[in-house]
């Protein structure tokens, strides 16, 4: 499965949670592959940083020059991390993909841009292909105005599907970026690792959880 993690507005978000997504698809035992398409390479960076540490499960990384139009071709579940500054390679993965993942900042200006992103990629998008949008970085309680109205913005923009899951702004995450660790396995019980767990229970419902950490 080709997952691309996209949005127009930076700061969204999008190589965290790539980072994060393939290092648990990683300890399920699943082959998984990661693709940097964002000039700014976070992501790159992100994974070198845990190969100089010898992190275990390593993470495969595609290279950035590939054809897009083989991306099918590639075995196990795909990560693509893309973002608008490469729009190009933006509209080449989601005429790829099996799903978009669009995580949304609260506030009126993600949310307006959120749905020009998805008025932007619709001729681009493979009829299969499924649009889900999530609040990321919201206030830690949740109950904040701007994470209320954005969530019941989001749940009316089409075509796309809001998601339950949401992440929170919280220190832990931006700690374990630097050390090349993914949250849940730096602070395993840290509610920003049990908001994030709880993201991919959502997205792999049927994925047997294999491994803890």
């Amino acid at each position: 499965m080709i997952t691309v993690i996209g949005n127009l507005k930076g700061g969204s978000g999008k190589s965290t949670i790539a980072f994060n997504l393939a290092i648990w698809l990683a300890w399920q035992e699943c082959d998984v592959k990661l693709l940097d398409l964002d000039p700014q390479r976070t992501l790159s960076d992100l994974v070198g940083v845990r190969e100089e540490e010898e992190f275990a499960p390593p993470i495969k990384m595609l290279p950035p020059d590939m054809h897009l139009e083989n991306l099918r071709k590639v075995s196990g579940e795909v990560i693509v991390d893309v973002g608008a500054a490469n729009m190009v390679g933006m509209f080449a993965a989601i005429s790829q993909a099996h799903r978009l993942l669009i995580p949304v900042v609260p506030g009126q200006a993600d949310v307006w841009s959120t749905q020009r992103f998805l008025s932007m990629i619709a001729s681009h998008r493979h009829p299969e292909c499924e649009a889900m949008m999530f609040l990321n970085r919201t206030d830690p309680l949740g109950g904040s105005k701007e994470t209320r109205e954005a969530a019941e913005a989001i749940s009316m923009l089409t075509p796309a599907t809001a998601l339950p899951a949401r992440l929170s702004q919280r220190v832990w995450i931006c700690r374990t970026l630097s050390e090349g660790l993914a949250v849940f396995e730096m602070e395993p019980r840290d509610k920003g690792s049990l908001e994030f767990l709880n993201l991919t229970q959502v997205l792999y419902p049927n994925l047997p959880v294999k491994k803890t950490w």
